[in-house]
Order: structure tokens, then sequence, then C-alpha cells
């Protein structure tokens, strides 16, 4: 395998570890494809090729946050409560990924969900147990989400190594 290959398999296996880092991994899978296909000359990737990664990247994304929005619903946190969770979520993320960019990132992540959640339904005069009851949902739907992501990826790389490969 040439240089150009080895660099588009190392960007893929980054890019299915990033999603966990709240970095948009299964974009960067459709980076990394298309200028793999630019520098290729598109022999194993076309536009339309792009175009489905791009479709199923979006999918899973939404995915992702109607997850986290469900889990922490489910558990009794208000539409606004389940919005704070997924901003918490973000911002706990970028945010611990400047202390430490793994550990940071995935802790910042976690914390920012139940900070958000939190936060805000206490806020909203919900008393202690309900709010972490919410916060607990909020929990569970990361996770769920997470998981759904790091599918998400995974086919998103089979996919790829079909084409690249047959």
């Amino acid at each position: 395998m040439d240089m150009l290959g080895i660099i588009f398999i190392a960007l893929l296996v980054f890019s299915v570890v990033a999603n966990f880092l709240s970095i948009p991994g299964n974009f960067l899978i459709i980076f990394d494809t298309g200028w793999y296909g630019v520098a290729t000359g598109f022999h194993k990737f076309s536009f339309s090729f792009l175009l489905v990664l791009l479709a199923i990247a979006i999918a899973v994304e939404l995915l992702e946050y109607f997850i986290i929005a469900f889990g922490a619903r489910k558990y009794g946190a208000s539409k606004l409560g389940a919005v704070a969770g997924i901003l918490g979520g973000i911002v706990g993320s970028v945010s611990g990924f400047f202390f430490s960019p793994v550990m940071g990132a995935i802790i910042g992540g976690f914390t920012g969900v139940i900070v958000g959640t939190l936060g805000l339904e206490l806020l909203r005069g919900k008393n202690l147990r309900q709010a972490i009851a919410a916060a607990y949902g909020a929990i569970l739907g990361r996770v769920g989400g997470l998981t759904v992501k790091a599918l998400g990826s995974l086919t998103m790389v089979v996919i790829i190594a079909v084409n690249l490969f047959y």
C-alpha cells in the first residue's frame, strides 16, 4: 500500500475514535474519503458515493441528539431540559478537550449532559429527585447516542472498505 493509502486509513481510524471526543468523526470520514477520491482521480469513489456518506452522517448525527432528548424526556425532563442536556454535552466535550484531549472530552461530555439537564430542571422548579432522574435519562441517552454514532461510523468505514477493495 502506498503512502496515500496509509494516510487515508489512518484518518479513517482517527475519525471513528473522534466520535467519542465530540469531534464530528462521521463528517471527517466524508472529508477523508473526498480528498482520497480527488487524489486518486475518483477511481473508487464517486461524487454520488460521497453524497450517500453525507446522508448517513447527517442521519446519525440527528439520531444521536434525538436519542439524548428521548432519554431525558423519558425520565421526566422538560423539552428545555433535554435541549440543555444536548448543549451541555457539546460544551462539556469541547471544554474538556482543552484539558485532556481524550479523557477530558469524554468526561466533559458526560458532565455537561448532567449539569445542563440537572441545572435547567432545578431552575424550572423541579425537586432534586426529579432533576436527578431527568439527568439520568439524559446520560442514558448520551450512551445510546454515542453507540449509534459509533455504529454509524463503522458502517461508513465498512461501506468505504467494500468500495475500495472490491
